[in-house]
């Protein structure tokens, strides 16, 4: 059994699962009970464990499962179920760009309103491409407004008291017209002198200090980030560091201005590629009813969309699906608030207790959000139930895949496929593991500061051997 082989029509280890189900039970297992494998370092009293196979049955190992405890990113994965369960895997985000004016001899003679869903995926690229359209359509200069339309999310919630968003992209808070995640991506190259520095989007109002240096000692680039210090303080962003030559061609990615005047910028650096001419002035404004559509740009789907999240654990796509839910299920006027609802309806709606869950933004970027191993796991078992199991298996990052697992778990590539969780004091895994011949809902989650990614993929390995006995001896496979 190997995850590569998952499908919508091809799950052997299903029906095989199904054929074994009456041998589960608190009795059921033969085997030596399960123990958590000593870790250095890793204390019972710091974890909370629940594994269980996926098919039903009692949880092969419960420790303090029913404890509340801060997820991290592995919070991602119940935005996930809750988005596919309530959106469909083939949802898909649309941003407008609409005007109440005519087009007299090339010249919109208004304002141009651009109306955004919350679209997570939206680059330059659907930028770009929708400056041409509106090109296209005999529209050489804007006389009016650039008027950004964001009504669709009537709050943005909050990532509690953890750092703002000061350079770092991983901060980045949602927004409902979110633009190439607010950042720049700074391509560096190698010159006789030095370095230059080549921003895409090349927004006008940025300026790029640039103090970087060469380094000829001819060794390996390890990477440009690590190697580079960013400061950004207001339009400028300034660069240092020394750099060997194998670097270059490297990327850097950082956050600038607010949302709204990155939009602007964003907008008037592909309106000018397009041939445009002039940048309008950009404000808040509500499209007016009866406004024709000039460009349109659709998101990939759900399901794409939430495959890049997981793997990469992009926070603000994880915030911005989030909100969708909030916006798409309305109660109470406050998006965030209805988004935690819609969530935990949707778990209710498939058995799962959510007693001890809370949530902020949906990202696990929070010192707030909760769960219980048991809920978490329990939603796990009751993926592969629904008609979005395939999407939601496919969207888990795999040991030596791109992503959060590139480097992890290397001796369970086949096994394993789990979504990662990290902040300071969190570490988590949450997945599926096939050992035994049989799939297992996982959960591992340590709630203290100073637990590394080792002790928790440690413990995994350790747990391994176990369930593989474990799984021998219900199937009666040897």
């Amino acid at each position: 059994m190997k995850f590569k082989h998952i499908s919508d029509k091809s799950h052997s280890w299903l029906r095989a699962a199904g054929l074994v189900a009456g041998l589960l039970g608190p009795a059921g297992w033969a085997v030596a009970a399960p123990a958590l494998p000593g870790v250095p370092g890793l204390s019972a009293r710091d974890l909370s464990v629940w594994i269980a196979p996926v098919e039903g049955g009692a949880p092969w190992l419960s420790h303090r499962a029913d404890v509340a405890v801060n997820p991290a990113s592995t919070m991602k994965l119940v935005t996930s179920f809750a988005a596919l369960d309530l959106l469909g895997p083939d949802y898909r985000w649309r941003t407008r760009w609409l005007s109440p004016a005519a087009i007299r001899d090339g010249h919109l003679t208004g304002d141009l309103y651009w109306q955004g869903s919350g679209d997570p995926a939206f680059d330059r690229d659907a930028l770009a491409d929708m400056a041409r359209t509106i090109r296209a359509r005999g529209i050489g200069q804007i006389d009016g407004r650039l008027l950004l339309d964001g009504q669709v999310f009537r709050t943005l919630g909050s990532s509690s008291e953890l750092d703002p968003d000061e350079g770092r992209s991983y901060q980045v808070g949602p927004d409902a017209l979110l633009t190439q995640f607010k950042t720049v991506e700074l391509t560096l190259l190698a010159t006789p002198s030095g370095w230059a520095v080549r921003p895409a989007p090349a927004l006008p109002g940025l300026q790029i200090d640039n103090r970087l240096q060469r380094d000829d000692s001819g060794r390996e680039c390890p990477s440009a980030a690590r190697l580079v210090s960013q400061t950004v303080r207001g339009q400028e962003v300034s660069l240092s560091g020394s750099l060997p030559e194998s670097c270059d061609g490297s990327h850097l990615y950082v956050p600038v201005f607010d949302h709204a005047r990155f939009q602007s910028e964003a907008f008037a650096a592909a309106w000018q590629a397009a041939g445009g001419q002039g940048q309008p002035a950009a404000a808040s404004g509500r499209t007016p009813a009866g406004a024709r559509e000039l460009a349109r740009h659709d998101s990939p789907p759900l399901s794409q969309v939430l495959t890049d999240l997981n793997r990469y654990s992009n926070n603000v796509m994880a915030r911005q699906v989030f909100l969708t839910l909030g916006a798409a299920n309305p109660q109470s006027g406050d998006t965030a608030r209805d988004a935690a609802s819609a969530v935990r309806a949707s778990l209710a709606r498939h058995g799962i207790d959510t007693q001890g869950f809370a949530f902020e933004n949906g990202a696990g970027l929070s010192r707030h959000e909760r769960v219980t191993a048991a809920g978490l796991g329990e939603m796990l078992r009751a993926a592969q139930a629904t008609p979005f199991w395939a999407e939601f298996a496919s969207l888990l990052p795999r040991p030596g895949g791109e992503g959060t697992l590139k480097r992890r778990l290397p001796a369970l590539a086949e096994q394993a496929r789990f979504k990662t969780g990290t902040l300071n004091d969190v570490r988590a895994l949450a997945g599926y593991l096939d050992a035994g011949g049989r799939r297992w809902a996982v959960v591992l989650i340590a709630n203290r500061a100073g637990i590394s990614n080792a002790q928790l993929d440690q413990l995994l390995e350790g747990l391994y051997p176990q369930l593989e006995a474990a799984g021998h001896d219900a199937t009666g496979l040897q």
